[in-house]
């Protein structure tokens, strides 16, 4: 057979290969009219499909917005009605329900601060470059903190350690000395091979020096390098020099086997009084005795950490002036707008809003709460609303009773015993990126990956 052309001459291809051509010829035209009379037709017809899909998805959308929730319902039977293991195969992003208690992680990871190999032995006093003083500020975890980089400061300098001074003029006013807090023997003990550590610089060293010892303060975040070139030459000319104000004075990042000594320091070496952990751990034995479990929060709420966050609360001109004299008390403070420092997620929560965060978590309401706070601002009144989430609610004024009264002059033992309990509890929730919030949420990874809630 031919094939049909495009053009006017194509018919008469056909007339010459048919035999009964005039017949063939009307018939075919007779049929191509027929088509091209249907095919006009059609068109004049046609329907708009692409209005229909348009009405179509317009239906659709408004069907998902109105009955979303029909939606959701089904599928959340249907994974239950299926078998989970088929819906596994079916969709890949099924995860296993979050245990809000326990950490998955608290069987996988583990503390690592032993000594390397090629970690050399402490320097013997009498080898030693000089007596370094550390002189640590702020409350009891900055004051932690300061310690801990100062026993890494002397290693670097290959430097004798005395025993740190504890700061008597922060906001606190706290007059305990290191061996009111910490067990200074352990502390000298287990950091042995690691760095000399004494109590006092000797006598005869003392009797020796023509002037007091040399004091300076360096630069926060110094590196290795920086204490080598600005505080070495001093200490080898001086014999004794002392860092004033030691709070976050060394660098974060640092040589493994330096990073591996701070864990030694701060989860090993610092380790409370007996009285001080005998109490604590009394307090943590009567929170057991009433729950399986227990939740710790550290509530910071107090005027003065409001003060220093510069956020609002909604306490009025009242508020903003309280809040405003407590500021002046640090002159470097800069100017903050409370909104943008509220949008940014910097200001620290109120209680009704770590209740509502935990109820929000899946933490029912007959939950054990142990409450690590100084004074609230706005008392009893701002408690309120987490007491009525959760009524389970307990502090160490509450379960010490009369073992609290000879710690109550001293606010870092009283902050030693929320950090035991805290550290102790099967979950700890801050409402804060403090000091004591930092400190312990290491604490408790490098103990076991114990289940922390930081907001």
């Amino acid at each position: 057979m031919g094939v049909v052309g495009s053009g006017n001459d194509s018919w008469g291809g056909i007339d010459t290969m048919n035999g009964n051509g005039n017949d063939d010829t009307k018939e075919l035209l007779g049929n191509l009219k027929l088509q091209k009379h249907h095919i006009s037709s059609s068109q004049k017809k046609a329907f708009p499909w692409s209005f229909l899909c348009g009405v179509m998805l317009f239906a659709l959308g408004l069907i998902s917005l109105f009955t979303g929730h029909v939606v959701s319902d089904l599928e959340y039977y249907s994974q239950r009605l299926i078998k989970r293991s088929l819906y596994m195969k079916w969709d890949g992003s099924y995860r296993e329900p979050i245990n809000i208690w326990r950490s998955r992680y608290s069987e996988v990871y583990y503390g690592c601060s032993e000594r390397g190999p090629h970690f050399g032995s402490a320097i013997p006093e009498r080898s030693s470059n000089g007596y370094l003083l550390i002189a640590a500020s702020g409350g009891l975890n900055q004051q932690r903190t300061g310690i801990t980089d100062a026993v890494v400061v002397a290693r670097i300098l290959n430097a004798t350690l005395v025993v740190p001074s504890l700061d008597h003029n922060s906001y606190w006013k706290d007059e305990s000395d290191f061996a009111d807090i910490f067990d200074v023997n352990w502390f000298i003990l287990s950091l042995a091979k690691d760095v000399k550590i004494v109590k006092r610089v000797p006598e005869k060293i003392m009797r020796s020096m023509e002037k007091p010892p040399y004091t300076m303060r360096v630069p926060r975040r110094s590196t290795p390098e920086d204490y080598m070139e600005l505080v070495l030459p001093i200490l080898l000319r001086r014999r004794v020099v002392q860092l004033y104000k030691f709070d976050y004075r060394l660098a974060n990042d640092l040589d493994p086997e330096l990073q591996k000594l701070r864990c030694r320091v701060n989860y090993h070496a610092l380790r409370f009084t007996k009285q001080i952990r005998d109490l604590g751990e009394r307090v943590v034995m009567r929170m057991r005795e009433m729950a399986k479990r227990y939740i710790a929060v550290h509530l910071r709420f107090e005027p003065d950490m409001l003060a220093f966050s510069g956020c609002y609360y909604g306490g009025g001109e009242r508020e903003i002036n309280h809040l405003r004299e407590i500021r002046k008390r640090w002159d470097t403070l800069p100017d903050l707008d409370p909104l943008e420092e509220r949008i940014r997620g910097r200001c620290p929560l109120t209680p009704h809003e770590v209740g509502i965060m935990l109820r929000a978590l899946g933490f029912k309401n007959d939950t054990y709460l142990y409450v690590a706070s100084g004074e609230i601002y706005g008392g009893e009144e701002t408690l309120k609303p987490l007491r009525e989430l959760f009524p389970n609610f307990y502090t160490k004024e509450m379960l010490a009773g009369d073992d609290l009264k000879p710690l109550l002059p001293f606010s870092s033992r009283l902050a030693a015993i929320d950090y035991i309990v805290c550290d102790e509890s099967d979950v700890f929730v801050t409402n804060n990126n403090g000091n004591m919030a930092k400190i312990l949420a290491g604490r408790r990874r490098y103990m076991g990956h114990k289940r922390t809630i930081k907001p």
